[in-house]
Formats: structure tokens, sequence, C-alpha cells
């Protein structure tokens, strides 16, 4: 069967992100983080960039459209990733 000729929900949506990274800021925002980054826009491939939202408890509305608004979520695994509840809230 052709691919191109399947339908699925995403091929009518309109992304306004190629990728969302979750992420432990503090863990991997200064290294792996920023070149990943990086390495994306070189590729024209465009990622949300949270700017330091403010974190609470609750995710933040703009967050959770941006994840909405993304074709894929990338997580990036860290030591404390899990501990975040910020974190576990995005998956």
């Amino acid at each position: 069967m052709d691919p191109s000729s399947t339908s699925s929900s995403s091929a009518s949506q309109t992304w306004v992100y190629d990728v969302f990274p979750s992420f432990r800021g503090e863990d991997v925002r200064e290294t792996f983080l920023s070149h990943f980054l990086k390495e994306l826009d070189k590729k024209l491939i465009i990622a949300f960039k949270d700017n330091e939202i403010e974190r609470s408890r609750s995710l933040d509305p703009e967050l959770k459209q941006a994840i909405k608004d993304s074709r894929i979520a990338v997580v990036v695994f860290s030591k404390n990733y899990a501990s975040s509840s910020w974190c576990l809230n995005e998956l």
C-alpha cells in the first residue's frame, strides 16, 4: 500500500513545532540540550524553546499548548528527570 494514500490524524494537522523537547533543565540545559537544539536549528527543524518558563506545580497553559502543537516529543532522560513533578506532568 502506498503510504502517501493512507490517512492519519496527523496528516491534516498543522504543526507549530516539529519537536517538543522534555528535559530536566538543571541537568541538561547548558550541556546536551544546547547542542541538540543547535543541530535542530541547522537542519531547519523547529523546536519549542521554553525560555525559562516559570515552574509551578501544574503545567503552564502555554506549555500544554506547545505539547499539543508539536509533531513529536523528544524526552531527554537524565539523572534527576523522574524526580521532577514538572517533567513527569509533561509526560
